[in-house]
């Protein structure tokens, strides 16, 4: 089979490829419909056999096109190529040449809808048997008075094709909404789905001679649209008021959170300017961030990046004013998204402390009671979250102070901006003399790439493994959907409770080190090499407890 079915990538199709699988398939139903309806006169017209001939050489033509050009299954295409030559072949007998048209019926079926499964399979075969079918009645014609009646084969034929038509716009994804009218996809669908209508009605009004050809030309013209579907990007989900936007401008994803009318924060991989604000990078932080006010209602997001100057539309409604919302709070958003959630942002980590982190606090904190640390010196951000988990290292019975002390270990609760003014600190004392000789903890909030590179090492307590294939699932479909980005606590959470998990219960400590080496598709002495998906890339984190009581 060639690689040209529906499922062919909705960007980067060559005209000539797409043109190529227009051709094969127009030719292609051409051929199966004289070899399927020949049963239905006692010979062929002289007409018809040319026609036949035509399109059987087209087809072997485009055959071996896609076998020298494209990436095509050999057995497929010379199996298509020699059912075509042979339909017109065999017109002279009718049992061969309907058997040899069927094959061919079923090599197209094949070829348009390889990859679907159920209702799109069954939209896709009532589609191509409709319309292999009516080019067969237009050129092979049955008589009136024959066991074939012409007029109720044809309105059958028409309700099968806009009952698949009108099936298609249903599975499509996009719904019945503007994205119909408004996009190249929507309009491709709407012929799929319209004309055959049309054709009905024409079915009902026009006499048989001129319904043929008049029906055949519009089914052509649909069966190209279907045809052509896979190769038109398909349009993003229309923005829902409240509901974080993942979109695309200017070749890049861009996200926007919360979306609602007010002050709204903008994330892009890399250096861009959004409605003549410059996105930023933050310390601690991936990508580049953008504070910027939007209207209540649609508007449309003007994003200038590379040279490039593109729109994202964006749909703020007319509720109420944007809260605040941070990076931390953006990214957590970010994973439900790639998850499938499509739930409003009402709430963001740093509003409380969840019973998860709060279990993770408590046993970290009994984790450094029991080596006896002297003191600890706790570093919060004046957020709900960081106070409660202040509340939570005081109450541990361990000496704790707000400023550094000799022979502590340093315990950071604050929020990404505070901790990375904190830790860019503590770099440099470390350069220059003993800095926090029991270690570096961060709370678990803390597990980015940014803030756990930034210091030599340091630790954190975790109710996940960040080497399991569970997470590391998470943080591909992250990097993939977003490029540059790494995993964050708040995004898994959110990206396993928008497929119905949550974290395992134990918490463990993992130790966290930025580590130097060549590029290698293994590990060597424990260290973990550069893969995609990593939680902290070219660095390392590992279990250094097993379950903490």
């Amino acid at each position: 089979m060639t690689d040209m079915g529906t499922d062919l990538p909705a960007s980067g199709v060559p005209a000539a490829v797409l043109l190529l699988r227009i051709v094969l398939l127009l030719a292609s139903a051409t051929v199966a419909g004289i070899g399927l309806l020949r049963p239905a006169v006692a010979a062929t017209p002289r007409g018809t056999v040319v026609i036949a001939w035509i399109a059987a050489a087209v087809t072997a033509v485009a055959d071996v096109i896609s076998l020298l050009w494209l990436d095509t299954n050999l057995a497929f295409a010379i199996g298509q190529l020699l059912l075509a030559v042979a339909v017109p072949a065999t017109l002279r007998w009718r049992t061969p040449a309907t058997y040899l048209g069927f094959g061919l019926l079923v090599v197209l079926i094949s070829e348009i809808s390889l990859s679907h499964m159920g209702i799109e399979f069954l939209a896709d075969t009532g589609y191509t048997v409709g319309v292999v079918a009516w080019l067969g009645l237009t050129l092979i014609p049955p008589a009136p008075a024959g066991r074939l009646r012409p007029k109720p084969v044809a309105l059958t034929l028409a309700i099968v094709l806009a009952l698949a038509g009108v099936l298609q716009i249903a599975v499509s994804g996009i719904g019945f909404d503007r994205r119909l009218y408004d996009t190249g996809f929507g309009l491709a669908l709407l012929l799929v789905a319209l004309l055959p209508i049309v054709v009905t009605v024409l079915t009902l009004a026009l006499p048989v001679p001129r319904l043929y050809p008049v029906g055949a030309l519009l089914v052509v013209i649909a069966y190209v649209a279907w045809a052509a579907l896979g190769a038109i990007p398909r349009p993003t989900d229309l923005p829902t008021p409240g509901v974080p936007l993942l979109g695309d401008a200017s070749g890049a994803p861009v996200l926007v959170a919360p979306q609602r009318p007010g002050r709204n924060l903008v994330h892009l991989p890399d250096a861009a300017t959004v409605n003549g604000v410059k996105a930023v990078a933050r310390p601690g932080m991936n990508g580049t961030w953008a504070e910027i006010d939007l209207p209540p209602g649609r508007s449309t997001l003007q994003v200038f990046r590379d040279g490039k100057d593109s729109t994202l539309a964006v749909d703020t409604g007319s509720g109420a004013t944007a809260r605040a919302v941070d990076p931390e709070c953006a990214n957590a958003a970010l994973g439900g998204l790639i998850g499938g959630s499509r739930l409003a942002l009402t709430s963001c980590p740093s509003d409380s402390l969840s019973t998860e982190d709060t279990d993770s606090v408590h046993k970290l904190v009994d984790y450094l009671k029991g080596r006896k640390i002297p003191a600890v010196t706790v570093v919060g951000d004046g957020s709900a979250r960081a106070k409660a988990a202040e509340e939570v290292v005081r109450q541990a019975g361990i000496p704790v102070s707000d400023t550094e002390q000799p022979n502590s270990a340093l315990v950071v609760v604050a929020g990404w901006s505070d901790a990375a003014t904190e830790l860019a600190k503590v770099a440099v004392e470390q350069t220059q003399k003993p800095t926090y000789v029991y270690g570096v903890y961060l709370a678990p909030w803390l597990l980015t790439a940014p803030l756990l590179k930034s210091v030599v090492s340091s630790a954190i307590p975790l109710h996940f493994d960040p080497r399991d294939p569970r997470t590391l699932a998470y943080t591909v479909a992250l990097s993939n959907a977003f490029p540059g980005e790494t995993g964050t606590i708040g995004g898994l959470d959110q990206w396993l409770a928008a497929q119905g998990q949550q974290t395992e219960p134990a918490v463990r400590l993992y130790a966290s080190a930025q580590v130097d080496a060549m590029p290698m598709d293994s590990t060597m002495d424990g260290m973990e090499m550069a893969y995609p998906g990593q939680w902290v890339p070219n660095g390392t984190i590992v279990p250094i407890s097993g379950p903490l009581s």
